[in-house]
């Protein structure tokens, strides 16, 4: 190696002299010596010869994270204000009136397209679990508004400490009730790819408000007898951020015996997941 190196030089000179430039100052032996040896990533090595490092081998294991077009890795971060936004439907399913006269049944029933649910995350930690952080655990603290827009015909009281239908006043409309939660999710975020997301949640939350609201004129009530604690479950997929999401609660709306028993769900976009 060291002769092959020298003859190198030899001809680097002899090519300097031909084209008219200056010769450079003879190598001596120590700058002439060359050592092989590993380097600090796998599979490299090092060749020095005088004080001049090549490195051969493959690209360190950061290079091969950043060229990797398939997974695109994030450092563990803390985010605050809106880190995930969804925005979709609230829902009341299944409701079973047993305990109601027949007359009573359907005082629950929803205006869909009415019915709206708005969350976000306020604060949010995100950890990596793997090299690529590919998979990361994922947990915060999160803000939710549901509101459940029912018949025109009817809102909601409780009566003798059970939920009942009250027949609306002549002139009022827009019968809804309306909760607000805080909530703890803890779960799993997966990226198979650069693009795409899946999100895993359970979660646990504090409902710190409930009332109903009729309009016109516009009449709010506090209302009582809801659980006021209730866990669940949330499942999200994006792709380039923006994607579906669905949220299932496996507590009941009402407390036991106090009102139809029934389970909130909701489902619709999803934003930063």
């Amino acid at each position: 190696m060291a002769a092959l190196l020298m003859g190198v030089a030899t001809f680097a000179q002899t090519v300097d002299t031909q084209s008219g430039t200056d010769s450079p100052a003879p190598i001596d032996a120590e700058q002439q010596e060359s050592i092989l040896s590993r380097g600090t990533e796998r599979g490299e090595l090092v060749l020095t010869v005088g004080s001049q490092q090549i490195t051969l081998g493959s690209a360190s294991s950061k290079q091969r994270a950043e060229g990797n077009a398939t997974v695109k890795a994030k450092k563990n971060r803390i985010a605050f204000g809106l880190s995930a936004f969804e925005l979709g439907y609230s829902l009341l399913t299944p409701i079973d009136y047993a305990g109601f006269a027949p007359e009573e049944h359907g005082f629950m029933d929803q205006r869909i397209g009415k019915s709206f649910h708005v969350g976000w995350r306020v604060l949010e930690l995100e950890v990596g679990l793997n090299r690529f952080r590919s998979v990361n655990f994922v947990t915060g603290v999160s803000v939710s508004f549901d509101n459940y827009r029912f018949d025109p015909a009817w809102s909601l009281e409780k009566v003798d400490g059970v939920i009942r239908p009250v027949a609306l006043e002549a002139g009022k409309k827009k019968s809804k009730m309306a909760t607000t939660a805080i909530g703890l999710p803890v779960g799993l975020k997966f990226r198979p790819s650069r693009k795409v997301e899946l999100s895993l949640f359970g979660y646990a939350e504090l409902i710190t408000n409930a009332r109903t609201k009729v309009k016109k004129p516009k009449v709010k009530n506090e209302l009582h007898g809801l659980n006021d604690v209730r866990f669940g479950v949330e499942a999200a997929a994006t792709w380039k951020n923006i994607g579906i999401y669905y949220k299932h609660s496996f507590t009941p709306l009402f407390e036991s015996g106090v009102g139809p028993k029934c389970y909130p769900i909701s489902v619709g976009i999803a934003w930063g997941f």
